[in-house]
């Protein structure tokens, strides 16, 4: 039943992400979620995991883990788009005046990217029952 929820609920949370990309972009944090990880010292790297690894293994199993090569060397093609588009979004904070262009939230969120890259490897492989 999960499979065929992941498109919509892949859909969603990306709707979510941009929304929390457009509210600290344009200095709306007054949102719980916000108030909530900025209690914490890591808690801003530990959004950063978390709302990209989520969004990476979301959009991964809603591809089926297709993968594609890059110099001979197998990627998921999920977790290629989202690195793509979160090394823009970070790299276009050095133009935004309410944004600091940090290396450790671009590391975080290369390491959710990874870890739940793999996590979606997985659990897609039980859901599929492949080898991927």
């Amino acid at each position: 039943m999960f499979k065929y929820l992941l498109i919509p609920i892949t859909s969603i949370f990306a709707i979510f992400l941009v929304f929390v990309i457009y509210s600290a972009n344009t200095g709306q944090t007054d949102y719980f979620f916000f108030k909530w990880l900025l209690k914490y010292d890591v808690g801003d790297k530990v959004g950063h995991v978390f709302l990209l690894g989520t969004m990476t293994f979301l959009l991964n199993l809603s591809l089926k883990n297709k993968k594609i090569n890059l110099k001979n060397i197998p990627f998921l093609l999920g977790s290629c788009i989202i690195f793509t588009l979160i090394t823009l979004e970070e790299s276009s904070q050095f133009f935004i005046p309410n944004r600091t262009f940090d290396f450790a939230d671009l590391f975080s969120n290369y390491l959710g990217i990874f870890i739940f890259g793999k996590l979606a490897i997985f659990l897609g492989n039980k859901i599929w029952k492949t080898n991927a």
